[in-house]
């Protein structure tokens, strides 16, 4: 089955995801019967496109960034266009903007307006267009897959919608920020301050230039304020999430979290309370006992408590772009493999 892709976005994420197209074609053609074809990627200056697909070996090979589809525009003649041309499926993978939702949310309803299947990566037109993005896809018979929005390779949409179906999910509870996770575990272990950890992770490119939305919560915010509209019924908006960052966690703060035999996380939670959903971001000290408790480093972790099944949790899932890309794939195959 030949599948007509479009990528919005070309960063690291977004160059990553052609890179997993190009490795993975044969098997996903063997394994799944899928045959992706990207037909259209487009940046700040506008799309490359063709209609019998775009050579993944030279975008693969680019530098992320709307300079490098410029040059593939001159050096393939092929010229950019404004917009793209309807296919099967839009890859939203553009920067994420929690105050506006653009450019994320134009090219989302321009997809849904011509039925075209989404995979949304970035958060930005989610968090902010929830409702609307879901009526209109509903109204237009519109799949709408967001995985990797969801704290990237950790499956946690998958557990919550699949695995345990039939249940009630009474609380979600996650670490949902790898940059945040491996600076409070550094300043534990080695015992150094907030800001040295930074900057450590900022050398080993671990953390951002710019880490507001890791370290201030509002990466964590995100996640969690979509597994809880998605998993819980909820239609809260980022607003509505109580959020504290870690910048406030302090040496000593470290000290008193290990006298006492336990760990400083930054936990994201969704939780039912008096017929309301609650969802709140904050750094917490938990023990030996918590499921979470060994999730170190760059690694993250969620656990649900169901009326049935128990406490259900899962750890790892990469915290890179390469981990953010598999996701979209995998969600890619979901909306069209059929066993």
């Amino acid at each position: 089955m030949r599948v007509n892709l479009v990528l919005t976005g070309f960063g690291v994420v977004g160059r990553e995801f052609v890179r997993l197209l190009q490795e993975k074609h044969r098997f996903l053609r063997r394994a799944y019967e899928l045959d992706f074809r990207l037909v259209a990627v487009g940046g700040r200056g506008g799309f490359i496109t063709s209609e019998d697909g775009l050579d993944l070996k030279i975008l693969g090979d680019a530098e992320p960034g709307s300079d490098s589809l410029e040059t593939f525009s001159k050096n393939s003649g092929l010229p950019l266009m404004s917009t793209f041309d309807q296919a099967d499926a839009l890859i939203e993978a553009t920067p994420t903007d929690t105050d506006s939702g653009e450019p994320g949310f134009g090219y989302i309803m321009k997809a849904i307006h011509h039925q075209m299947d989404i995979v949304a990566i970035s958060k930005g037109a989610l968090v902010r267009h929830y409702d609307t993005i879901f009526t209109a896809a509903d109204a237009n018979q519109v799949k709408l897959k967001f995985s990797g929005a969801t704290a990237a390779a950790l499956p946690t949409l998958d557990i919550g919608q699949i695995s345990l179906a039939g249940s009630e999910i009474v609380s979600i509870e996650g670490i949902l920020n790898g940059t945040s996770n491996y600076i409070l575990s550094s300043m534990q272990r080695e015992q150094v301050s907030f800001e040295e950890a930074l900057k450590a992770a900022q050398h080993q490119g671990i953390a951002e230039a710019n880490p507001r939305l890791d370290v201030e919560g509002i990466d964590s915010a995100c996640k969690i304020l979509l597994l809880a509209n998605s998993l819980l019924g909820s239609r809260l908006s980022l607003s509505d999430v109580t959020v504290t960052g870690i910048v406030g966690v302090s040496s000593e703060d470290i000290i008193e979290a290990s006298a006492q035999g336990k760990k400083m996380k930054l936990l994201a939670r969704a939780y039912k309370q008096d017929g309301t959903v609650r969802v709140e971001v904050g750094p917490s000290m938990i023990g030996s006992d918590h499921l979470l408790s060994s999730v170190d480093g760059t690694n993250k972790g969620i656990v649900f408590r169901t009326d049935t099944m128990g406490d259900v949790g899962a750890v790892g899932g990469s915290s890179s772009p390469r981990g953010a890309a598999a996701a979209a794939l995998k969600d890619l195959i979901h909306l069209y493999h059929t066993t």
